[in-house]
């Protein structure tokens, strides 16, 4: 079971949009830092650290990929929202604390929400692959002038 699990991950991994694997990222954080609440109230505290470890290597990369070029101020804006949730996140590990956690996990809720909105509308505007596959098989496109 866990074998197909991880094929079907890494699959979906390989066959998704940069937006939609950031999502990803977000939806992984979120549930290692739930499993990390988890493991803080029955005191197992090397679930715990796996968790956390997890959550802060996720975050770490979401932060270290910012591109500051092209994202501007949403990207200084994230960076500090990284840092902060990271604070938070380190605060409740520290100090065997689930309510800094608890918030690190609404503050990336409200983010995935955001980045769930820009692969849906992603996926509004682009054409299905298995459509141009189609149409390719009947005969390719005809171009008008």
């Amino acid at each position: 079971m866990y074998k197909r699990s991880n094929t079907y991950q890494e699959i979906a991994v390989q066959t998704s949009s940069p937006t939609k694997l950031v999502v990803m990222l977000y939806e992984g954080a979120i549930r290692f830092l739930g499993q990390s609440v988890t493991a803080i109230r029955s005191n197992d505290i090397d679930s715990k650290r796996q968790s956390i470890d997890r959550a802060m290597a996720v975050i770490q990369h979401l932060q270290s990929t910012l591109d500051r070029d092209q994202g501007g101020d949403v990207a200084e804006e994230l960076d500090r929202l990284y840092i902060y949730i990271t604070s938070k996140i380190l605060d409740g590990s520290t100090k065997l604390q689930t309510a800094p956690i608890e918030e690190a996990i609404k503050l990336l809720n409200v983010l995935l929400s955001g980045w769930e909105e820009i692969v849906k509308k992603e996926q509004e505007t682009t054409v299905p692959t298995t459509l141009l596959a189609q149409q390719a098989a009947n005969g390719g496109f005809r171009l008008h002038a």
